[in-house]
């Protein structure tokens, strides 16, 4: 029980820190690929490296529409807090109080295409979850009406 309160508090955390790319001011003016960003500032070009460099002029940072979760937030809080609750392990314990973001590109279809997980160390747990965020499914982004893939991130608090 006392793990389940600790995952309710950790997720309405997680849900205020998941702000719209929109909100913030350093957003561009309008649509942005990868290409475009690295180009705009060439010191942040490492944080694509996971990105093949071939997918930068195709692959967004920035969209006119930002893609949704079909089933919602909190669907997808609940089924974390279910893996980790149903899947205990020192690694999960290691890990309370933490926060690891989960980045990936959200394809055209609205499927996750690629992921990578934002945590230094080989985590059991973490990659249980990322096995849930992974099946997570999205609206697709858009430029121009038309369906694009985009950067997504989403951080949990453990």
């Amino acid at each position: 029980m006392k793990h389940l309160i600790l995952l309710t508090f950790s997720f309405i955390l997680f849900g205020a820190a998941c702000k719209s790319t929109e909100t913030r001011s350093n957003a561009p003016s309008g649509p942005t690929t990868v290409a475009q960003q690295i180009e705009k500032n060439p010191e942040n070009a490492e944080k694509f490296d996971w990105i093949d460099e071939e997918d930068h002029n195709d692959t967004w940072v920035y969209v006119d529409e930002f893609p949704e979760m079909l089933n919602g937030m909190r669907d997808l809080q609940q089924r974390i807090a279910t893996t980790v609750t149903r899947n205990p392990s020192e690694d999960c314990d290691i890990l309370r109080g933490e926060q690891v973001i989960y980045q990936f590109v959200i394809n055209e279809d609205g499927v996750i295409s690629k992921i990578r997980t934002l945590y230094d160390e080989p985590n059991t747990c973490t990659d249980l979850v990322e096995i849930t965020v992974r099946i997570t499914q999205f609206t697709s982004g858009k430029v121009d009406g038309k369906p694009v893939s985009i950067i997504y991130a989403i951080p949990v608090k453990f």
